[in-house]
């Protein structure tokens, strides 16, 4: 049975495996099947295929498809394929299974492929992959693929406590590339490895690992899975995911005016900030109109509590809410850091923190997630789990929202570390199941954004999967994406675009603290992608704190200026708010090339891969129409001379980066 859209065909054939093919060469880019564990004593000899093709369009939660059904009986076993195309994404189909027992007895799953995707060596020759899957701190999401490599990526909560992510993964090379999906809107605690064992042989799978025991007429239903073919880089693949799970209810929220502002974060300060300090950066701020400040880590006495500290906010609350006017004072928004749901309960420690047990906790250590084996689960930094299903536990996060929110009139939130928990087995909360944590957690989340944005219009929820990236069932619950504790400036240029891709071409994504880029002070590659200018710098002359801080990111004079001529490109350009267009492929397009939009210019970024590497030759400029723009060095002024579009070139030299914008020449 063939399925077709303008430039994919998807072939079933008799013992349920398929390919996928490109209508116009019959040029094959993948084949995939299915895997289902069972004891030896069942089988799945083939005893009858039906191929059933519904002519007529079918209403989805997708919207309108053409469906094709398949049927697969075995003595033991009946499979049923589905398969659905969408007019509106021809290079892509959404396929699911049912397994239903019709033995007479019980059969037990121990594990299933669904589906199991060999990628064809057309796609796989020296080829890219971008995995979206959350793994561990620091990871490069988009990488060439050596052989040999696996990575299992569990979508669910890790034992070093990151997790979660994204569902798709993609695989491209020059020649195209082939993308897996899961299109289901709650977090589902599967595996999405990528096994490339041998050299051009890289397979994609989506496999639930747990036991599954199937009665007698029983039905086992896998995820919605969705395969698509795509050229270029990640860019489109996920914004076809964004497009799907939008009519799913997973979409970013409208943005407002403050989301891209640029910011100063305490962080230089480190874990004793005091509130002298974050009042002494103001006249400094005010200087290179930065209106925002987070108050970073470490002000409270312990997780969970969310108290000052007497030893760094002397008289508590009171002198939390004088610093916070005296912010709004100067015209300016404070922005406070907490990690919900976490408390001590005297296990463990955090850079040199030891932690003690949390009030809260105290009074309600019933609140606890706990795991099958009744320990207590943890996050990435060893503290304790408060289960987010239940009432008490969200009332209490609520709470908290309104104190900072309303009572200490903080205007946003850096809610960080955030990636998902564990399932709860804590017999004290009578879960229906326990994968209720699971799937209230972001739920949770959301409640705290949308009560935010009720008390707070124009306040910023930014949430920071530290090293890593968003889990999917979190976009509704942030209007600040953030690229997270980037390791160098290519990751924060490609965490830039894959945001731009998942969350929209005109999202906010805070590039976070430039001095985390090469160098620390890669503005280029934070500015010119559309990411939001951040600093943490500290006042030079508090030479006096320099003992008690690990990193030094004093403001001394020089940097001052350079400090404040990238602020004020930032927001005179303010191409954060302008549309990313996707016109280059960060693997195979040399230089990297980024390109945003703002009314009728192009602003072109181009970076080198090294800050110490320079380039010289022909830069290809794509987007122009057919006439004549002038070209801008908007950094430093210059003019560059005239192109015409649609096809033009520009010859020059430059080490690291060059930013240029295209202005139409009037006629």
């Amino acid at each position: 049975m063939k399925n077709y859209s303008d430039n994919l065909i998807l072939e079933i054939h008799n013992d349920f495996s398929f390919s996928i093919s490109l209508a116009d060469r019959s040029l094959e880019i993948a084949s995939g099947e299915i895997h289902l564990n069972l004891p030896s004593a069942y089988n799945l000899n083939v005893k009858d295929t039906t191929f059933l093709r519904q002519s007529a369009l079918v209403q989805t939660d997708l919207g309108a498809a053409q469906r094709s059904i398949a049927v697969l009986a075995s003595s033991d076993l009946e499979i049923t394929l589905t398969i659905d195309q969408f007019v509106q994404w021809q290079g892509a189909f959404v396929l699911h299974w049912q397994v239903r027992n019709i033995a007479n007895e019980a059969i037990t799953l121990s594990g299933v492929s669904m589906p199991c995707i060999s990628v064809s060596p057309h796609i796989s020759t020296d080829a890219w992959t971008m995995q979206g899957v959350a793994v561990e701190w620091g990871q490069d999401f988009a990488f060439p693929l050596r052989f040999p490599f696996t990575r299992e990526n569990y979508l669910g909560h890790t034992d070093h406590g990151e997790g979660g992510g994204i569902p798709l993964v993609y695989v491209w090379n020059q020649n195209g590339g082939v993308a897996l999906a899961h299109l289901e809107p709650t977090q589902a605690l599967w595996y999405m490895p990528v096994a490339a064992e041998r050299v051009n042989v890289v397979q994609l799978s989506l496999e639930n690992r747990e036991t599954v025991v199937l009665a007698p007429g029983e039905t086992f239903t896998s995820l919605q899975s969705l395969i698509s073919y795509h050229q270029g880089d990640f860019f489109e693949p996920l914004a076809l995911y964004r497009e799907m799970m939008r009519l799913k209810g997973i979409a970013f929220p409208e943005m407002n005016t403050e989301d891209y502002q640029a910011a100063w974060c305490s962080w230089g300060y480190e874990f004793d900030v005091q509130p002298q300090e974050m009042l002494s950066v103001l006249p400094k701020l005010r200087e290179m109109n930065i209106r925002w400040l987070t108050l970073d880590d470490r002000w409270f006495d312990h997780y969970g509590d969310w108290q000052p500290r007497e030893d760094t906010f002397p008289g508590g609350e009171q002198t939390m809410k004088e610093m916070v006017a005296k912010i709004h004072a100067q015209n300016a928004y404070a922005q406070l850091w907490w990690y919900p749901l976490c408390v001590e309960d005297g296990v463990g420690e955090w850079d040199g923190f030891k932690y003690s047990t949390s009030h809260i906790l105290e009074e309600h250590p019933d609140w606890l997630l706990l795991n099958k084996d009744g320990s207590v689960a943890r996050n990435n930094r060893g503290l304790a789990i408060l289960c987010p299903a239940v009432k008490e536990v969200q009332e209490y996060s609520l709470a908290l929202t309104r104190l900072f929110i309303e009572n200490w009139d903080f205007d946003g939130h850096k809610l960080d570390n955030i990636y998902t928990v564990p399932p709860c087995h804590n017999p004290a909360h009578r879960h229906q199941h326990a994968n209720e944590s699971v799937d209230v957690f972001a739920q949770l989340y959301r409640k705290i954004f949308e009560l935010t944005r009720k008390l707070k219009p124009y306040s910023v929820t930014q949430i920071c999967p530290c090293g890593a990236q968003i889990t999917h069932t979190l976009i509704p619950a942030m209007d600040q994406a953030v690229t997270a504790d980037p390791t160098s400036s290519i990751q924060i240029r490609r965490r830039i675009k894959f945001y731009k891709a998942l969350l929209g071409p005109g999202c906010a994504v805070f590039a976070d603290h430039v001095e985390l880029s090469d160098g620390g002070m890669d503005f280029a590659s934070e500015l010119g992608t559309g990411g939001i200018l951040a600093t943490k710098f500290i006042l030079a002359e508090d030479e006096a704190i320099r003992p008690r801080l690990q990193e030094w990111w004093g403001l001394d004079e020089e940097k001052e200026t350079l400090w404040k001529k990238w602020f004020a490109l930032y927001n005179k350009h303010m191409l954060s708010d302008g549309e990313y267009l996707n016109l280059y492929d960060l693997a195979y397009d040399k230089p990297e090339t980024h390109v945003i939009q703002k009314g009728t210019e192009l602003y072109y970024a181009f970076f080198t891969e090294n800050s110490e590497e320079a380039f010289e030759g022909a830069l290809i400029l794509r987007g122009l129409e057919a006439r004549a723009y002038q070209i801008m060095d908007y950094i430093n002024e210059t003019d560059l001379g005239t192109v015409n579009g649609p096809q033009a070139s520009l010859t020059i030299g430059f080490k690291h980066a060059l930013l240029i914008k295209a202005v139409p020449e009037i006629d």
